[in-house]
């Protein structure tokens, strides 16, 4: 077990790597356009790792069980093993049950911690999607978040504070009686109460600008300006069928689901949670019977590796397609399950076969 458990740490520590990179560079757009802090991107990153790591265990457990074989038989461990008489299966027991852990821990992390992450995500995508100061004011800059109306900041703090504030409100002006006005402030902050959303300025002068031509100057220790108009109809916070937890998938609450569509991608996704763990044990056994049975090869067993690495990936994408296909086909979820439990009974069988182990011990002991 020894064997297979360091190269499966660091083949899933190595794909985990490779996929967070993949994913931030999508997060890091998103994170820059909005002007957020280096912590919320660390923050979002962390919590796509269930997912990521779901997706990439089975594809560790397979490559980890690959290496720890051939290097058993490139040291000749195994070609003493049988010709001691040492059946397949018993070789293949150690392999099997850290492969069983594994899949233990990937039906914990389709069941509660991915969902509990995404929940988390989503909230944090949330919040810098509807980012209100983010979207009307840049350092230093003039911004005109609405028609009508144009921002100034000389300085933007962490916290959303403003600091020598600038409004120039013209979104009135096509009524009677009404003409553009123009704040300033020494300091201003967000504030929200509901679905209302506000700017609240401190020590400052209100500038109009009269019909007789005069100007009107008010100063105030405290003025508000209604930014409602900012919220778009479009930021509603809802839950996606990877948000949710397996109950939720399989009972959604009947007002997500007035679309037959939806309640079919929740019901993909549902199966998918419960296969996919399948998918551990299922390579693991597809490596075993590559490499495992069959004659000792002296020259190597690369050609057998490649051969057995290439049928592995194919059926694992070939599960992704299913949970695809699932969507727009609910009669296709049987086959989630039916693909990576046919594997795992097609190599049980062929690693338990009394004839082909006869063989496999003859041909070991006459290389002897």
């Amino acid at each position: 077990m020894t064997q297979t458990r360091r190269p499966l740490i660091l083949s899933l520590a190595a794909l985990t790597g490779l996929a967070i990179l993949t994913q931030s560079l999508q997060t890091l757009d998103l994170i820059v356009e909005n002007q957020q802090s280096g912590l919320t991107f660390l923050k979002i990153t962390f919590l796509a790792l269930p997912q990521l790591i779901g997706i990439i265990l089975p594809l560790s457990v397979f490559m980890a069980t690959l290496f720890a074989i051939n290097r058993l038989n490139m040291d000749s461990e195994l070609v003493v093993a049988k010709a001691a008489g040492v059946s397949p299966w018993k070789i293949a027991k150690p392999i099997v049950s850290l492969t069983l852990f594994a899949m233990i821990a990937h039906i914990i992390i389709n069941l509660i911690l991915q969902p509990f992450s995404f929940r988390q995500m989503r909230a944090e995508l949330f919040k810098v999607r509807t980012d209100i100061v983010a979207q009307m004011v840049v350092e230093g800059e003039f911004i005109t978040p609405l028609q009508g109306l144009t921002v100034y900041a000389r300085r933007v703090e962490a916290n959303g504070r403003l600091t020598d504030v600038i409004i120039y409100d013209a979104r009135d002006t096509e009524l009677p009686n009404m003409a553009a006005i123009t704040q300033t402030a020494k300091s201003g902050e967000i504030q929200r109460a509901g679905e209302k959303i506000a700017l609240r300025l401190r020590n400052g002068a209100v500038q109009k600008l009269l019909p007789d031509g005069s100007l009107d100057i008010v100063e105030f220790e405290d003025y508000i300006v209604d930014l409602t108009e900012l919220t778009r109809s479009d930021h509603v916070f809802r839950l996606k069928a990877s948000d949710r937890y397996i109950h939720e998938l399989f009972k959604p609450d009947p007002a997500d689901v007035q679309d037959i569509r939806r309640r079919n991608e929740y019901l993909a996704e549902a199966h998918a949670r419960l296969a996919t763990p399948l998918y551990s044990p299922a390579l693991a056994l597809l490596a075993l019977c590559f490499l495992i049975r069959g004659q000792h090869q002296r020259m190597g067993y690369g050609r057998k590796i490649a051969l057995c690495a290439g049928l592995g990936f194919i059926l694992r994408i070939a599960g992704f397609g299913l949970t695809s296909a699932a969507e727009a086909s609910p009669a296709l979820n049987a086959a989630q399950y039916g693909l990576p439990f046919g594997i795992i009974l097609i190599c049980v069988f062929y690693l338990l076969s009394p004839r082909k182990m006869g063989r496999a011990r003859a041909s070991s002991v006459e290389k002897f």
